[in-house]
């Protein structure tokens, strides 16, 4: 694998403010699942938007592979910021991911609305494609922005805690949707999320975020009783239950 983002002495922070994330040196591989956990406030949205390019860094430098023009992000945004007042279809919200690609003033062509149609059935929602986005459930509106995200023929898909406000059988569906698509696909994923343990059985590695702290390491790496006492300051165990990793505070 080779990196597609590379974090190099970066500094993020807002104006008049105190810098948020200082020094932050990691990098995305292609092809990678990459997961970023943090409190609210941490900073987590922060790196989200420096690698949109939303964002510059106050110091250091963010590469992208091929430069800015050749990296093609898909974005799913929490669903808390999604206006839902549009009488939109799932369709032509999926529609919408196809606008970045179009040349100023042209319409989507016959083939883009292939491809939505296509990023609908991969996401399981094709029967829903006629349903306005306002009356469906959390789960099939979380499926509806990871289909408009992939409908941008993304190379790289973020995720802002895409399950949070979810129960447990939503966010199971939404993790394992994501998990095969990342595995059809090939897709680099990174997922943001405030549980550790969202990511313990899905992610290759994390970037772990507290009170000013930042680690990077493979999961296996990061999921240790030490590990979880220097970063979060709580005694833990971590056990394999069913074949999957789980931890025990």
């Amino acid at each position: 694998m080779s990196p597609l983002i590379q974090f190099q002495n970066v500094t993020l922070g807002y104006r008049r403010r105190s810098p948020v994330l200082s020094n932050l040196n990691f990098s995305i591989q292609e092809g990678e699942f990459f997961g970023i956990v943090g409190a609210n406030g941490s900073g987590k949205t922060t790196i989200l938007r420096a690698m949109l390019k939303i964002l510059a860094p106050i110091k250091g430098r963010i590469a992208l592979a091929g430069g800015d023009e050749r990296m093609r992000f898909g974005y799913v945004p929490q669903r808390a910021f999604i206006d839902e007042m549009f009488p939109l279809t799932a369709r032509e919200i999926v529609l919408m991911g196809r606008y970045g690609t179009l040349a100023p003033g042209r319409r989507p062509t016959p083939r883009d609305r292939e491809i939505a149609e296509q990023q609908l059935a991969l996401a399981g929602i094709s029967d829903l494609a006629g349903e306005r986005f306002r009356d469906m459930s959390g789960g099939q509106k979380q499926r509806t922005l990871i289909a408009r995200a992939l409908a941008a023929e993304a190379r790289i898909l973020l995720m802002d805690e895409p399950t949070v406000g979810m129960d447990l059988e939503g966010e199971h569906a939404i993790l394992g949707l994501i998990s095969r698509l990342h595995a059809e696909t090939g897709i680099t994923v990174v997922y943001v999320t405030h549980r550790l343990s969202e990511l313990a059985n899905t992610a290759q590695r994390l970037l772990l975020l507290h009170d000013g702290q930042v680690r990077v390491g493979h999961v296996a790496e990061l999921f240790t009783p030490a590990v979880l006492r220097e970063i979060y300051g709580v005694e833990a165990t971590v056990e394999q239950v069913g074949g999957k990793r789980v931890v025990v505070t």
